[in-house]
């Protein structure tokens, strides 16, 4: 438990803005719910500010336990939340076509979002662990698959947009953990190749529609038997040229086995994602780049967001004045699409304010990783604190046009229970670690 000299050094900063934010959140939320005819309310602020007071218990009690239980626990914690979101995947309650929800009939838990936290803890003491021989290729391999199993799950629900926030994280936390950049920047290039050549392949059909002389461009890409030999060849290459390397110890063998590996792997990913990753996700990447591509499908949340943000102007149009949130015209208004509302009823001055305030969490979680005490602590405060930075990135982005519309909330402010009460819990993290950032 906390020590008084320990409580002392609450991070006040850091909680108030989490708490202004969340109030924000919920009058947004009354606001999405209200009937300007009928002059009632759908309710749905009173179940977040249900979820609001249990997320602020939590954050509280965890902030009081010493995070470095967390590190000792982070296996069995790891775990256990992935045997829940195993079972949530196979017998969770269908929410639009999704299992990622877990019903008790008058509340709902998604452990995806939990699982969020539960992955982090573990990437932390592992990094920890590991932090002498992190630079070592082979080690990346246990970290790959603590990222790769619950993406896997999660993307099975299906969850596309909690499945990527993992990526970023798990970038992050590398880099903070010791991993060699180039080694690093090897799994992006295999991650850019094998999300580009879908997408190429994807245009081609949508845009290119009764085009001929688009028909051996695309038949090329749909040849999946083509691109496992190029992908297997490049393969053999990459292991002859490391098996020379080891004996021979030239750099020309490197220059060799490292691109085709990258190639191979690449390669390899882009035949998986194409087979596997829906039409519509794969839509939903592109229309981000042009929503006109299909106004009345993909791309039509997307522009009657930006309608809804331009319309806000500087000042606003007023709190329970929105009309494309108000007349229903802005879909997932409560959700995914919540800081239009912001914008449109209170403008830019507004959402400056609030973007602001995720500004001082940022800059407190990073200033909180920086002084923490021991090396778990600053991989776990950096790793809530990239969770905390690509929700906002990603969420503030696809209301604008510049990201893809992933379905991701935006923290503190969308309705979502489960979402709420672990960021809150995740904030009782970073409250703990800074409260003992003095202790050795």
């Amino acid at each position: 438990m906390a020590k008084k000299n320990e409580l002392q050094n609450i991070n006040f900063p850091l909680l108030v803005s989490v708490i202004l934010i969340v109030v924000i959140g919920i009058l947004m939320i009354y606001s999405t719910g209200f009937d300007p005819i009928d002059k009632l309310n759908n309710g749905l602020y009173k179940k977040q500010m249900v979820w609001f007071g249990i997320g602020f218990v939590l954050m509280m009690t965890v902030a009081l336990i010493n995070y470095r239980l967390m590190g000792d626990y982070s296996l069995y914690i790891y775990i256990g939340i992935l045997f829940i979101l195993v079972l949530t995947t196979i017998f969770g309650t269908p929410v639009r076509s999704a299992r990622a929800w877990i019903n008790f009939g008058f509340f709902s838990i998604q452990p995806s979002e939990f699982m969020k936290l539960g992955y982090i803890i573990l990437m932390a003491k592992f990094l920890e662990i590991r932090e002498r021989d992190i630079q070592n290729f082979r080690e990346l391999m246990i970290p790959s698959l603590i990222t790769i199993i619950p993406v896997f799950i999660i993307y099975m629900q299906p969850d596309f947009g909690t499945a990527m926030i993992f990526i970023p994280i798990f970038f992050t936390m590398l880099f903070l953990g010791g991993a060699d950049v180039s080694q690093i920047g090897s799994i992006i290039s295999i991650a850019a190749i094998g999300l580009l050549l879908p997408m190429i392949l994807t245009y081609t059909e949508w845009v290119g529609q009764g085009n001929e002389d688009l028909n051996p461009i695309i038949s090329f890409f749909k040849g999946s038997d083509l691109l496992f030999i190029i992908a297997g060849a490049l393969l053999m290459i990459a292991i002859v040229a490391f098996v020379l390397h080891f004996f021979f110890i030239k750099k020309i063998y490197r220059k060799i086995y490292i691109p085709s590996m990258v190639f191979s792997m690449g390669l390899f990913l882009s035949v998986f994602i194409q087979h596997f990753l829906k039409d519509y996700q794969k839509k939903r990447i592109l229309v981000f780049l042009n929503p006109t591509l299909d106004p009345h499908g993909s791309g039509y949340n997307v522009i009657q967001s930006k309608i809804a943000i331009g319309s806000g102007g500087f000042i606003g149009k007023g709190f329970l004045h929105g009309t494309q949130s108000q007349l229903g015209f802005l879909p997932e208004k409560t959700t995914d699409f919540i800081f239009s509302v912001v914008a449109e009823e209170w403008g830019l001055l507004g959402s400056t304010i609030l973007i602001a305030l995720f500004a001082v969490i940022i800059f407190k979680g990073i200033q909180i990783a920086f002084e923490a005490s021991d090396k778990f602590g600053m991989l776990l405060a950096s790793g809530i604190t990239t969770m905390f930075f690509f929700h906002m990135i990603i969420n503030i982005g696809m209301t604008l046009g510049i990201m893809p519309v992933t379905g991701l909330p935006l923290t503190f402010v969308s309705y979502g229970g489960s979402n709420l009460v672990m960021s809150l819990i995740a904030v009782g993290i970073l409250l703990n670690i800074h409260m003992r950032k003095t202790i050795r």
